[in-house]
């Protein structure tokens, strides 16, 4: 993958049972949407849009790999977790 995934033991990507503050839910509705770490990753995002918008078009792959970064960097590191 490009985004290499976080390589510490203590923060699994798959059978996770108890999803974490900085975990985002992959999917759709009220239980993804209100989730702590959808709700933070949406204001990370939110902070890069004015960047995002004013980059160039090759230039919006860079800024979305950053936020990606920056969310995986995170202690705990940000997961995105899928069903």
């Amino acid at each position: 993958s490009q985004y290499p995934p976080p390589t510490n033991t203590q923060y699994p990507l798959t059978n996770i049972l108890n999803p974490g503050e900085n975990d985002i839910l992959c999917g759709r509705g009220g239980g993804t949407n209100a989730h702590s770490g959808n709700i933070k990753f949406r204001k990370l995002v939110a902070a890069h849009k004015l960047r995002y918008l004013a980059a160039t078009k090759s230039d919006k792959p860079n800024v979305a790999r950053d936020v990606v970064k920056e969310w995986r960097g995170m202690n705990p590191p940000g997961r995105f977790l899928a069903k």
